[in-house]
């Protein structure tokens, strides 16, 4: 894809997502490749310190990555000393700050990928600038705030439309699997990791959602979305 200039987006922050794809027989089809890289944890899980907080979410940290050895150790750095590095739930400050703690807990990385997420102007000016009143704001939303750019020197993957709730990301447009009526309807077809290639074509996804007239939409989730772009950044500082 086209690099896009990156000062024309709002930092939503950095996340170490595992590419993976959930096995939906929907998402088995020839519009999407088998390794998909989203920020619907429906899709592709991201790091969270929410683990070290919840005995029962274990399972789930394993499975990702976290080694099993320095799992007491993790616990520990999930009660205080994450602030330094992470906000609820899974945002990181920085590249940086997410390589440091990649290297620190993950043990298995093939699939692992940093990812710093860009929100266009236009979004955050229509569905951002909502008074937060006495609510608190945290994580991605208190990023959005603070109007920063993404880092340079990362590599443009692709746009994804998906929904924002609790904090968090919520649902992707491939959750509701409108990969397929969007092919149908504007030809789309999805890139690499299952991304679209173009801000026109993730614009066109989020209008259609947006345009029944419902709020919120019935053709989603009925939750507010936006679409994102993807950037990734490498691993290994020495790439840098």
């Amino acid at each position: 894809m086209e690099s896009p200039d990156f000062s024309r987006f709002v930092s939503g922050g950095y996340f170490l997502i595992q590419a993976g794809n959930p096995g939906w027989e929907p998402l088995k089809t020839e519009l999407l490749p088998d390794e998909l890289l989203s920020l619907s944890d429906c899709i592709s899980q991201k790091f969270t310190v929410g683990w070290g907080w919840n005995p029962k979410d274990r399972e789930s940290a394993l499975e990702y990555g976290i080694a099993e050895a320095l799992w007491d150790e993790f616990i520990v750095w999930c009660q205080h000393d994450y602030l330094t590095d992470i906000d609820i739930w899974s945002m990181f400050y920085s590249p940086d700050a997410a390589r440091r703690i990649a290297k620190r807990f993950v043990g298995k990385q093939d699939h692992l990928h940093l990812i710093g997420v860009g929100l266009p102007l236009a979004l955050e000016v229509a569905n951002w600038r909502e008074p937060a009143g006495e609510r608190e704001i945290y994580g991605i939303e208190k990023r959005i705030e603070q109007h920063l750019l993404l880092v340079e020197n990362g590599q443009p993957l692709g746009f994804e439309v998906v929904s924002f709730e609790f904090g968090n990301f919520g649902h992707s447009w491939l959750c509701n699997y409108l990969h397929s009526e969007m092919h149908k309807l504007f030809g789309i077809q999805p890139g690499q990791y299952g991304l679209m290639q173009s801000e026109q074509d993730a614009r066109r996804v989020y209008d259609w959602i947006e345009e029944d007239g419902v709020v919120p939409s019935h053709r989603a989730e009925p939750v507010p979305y936006d679409y994102w772009l993807l950037v990734e950044y490498p691993l290994n500082p020495l790439e840098c």
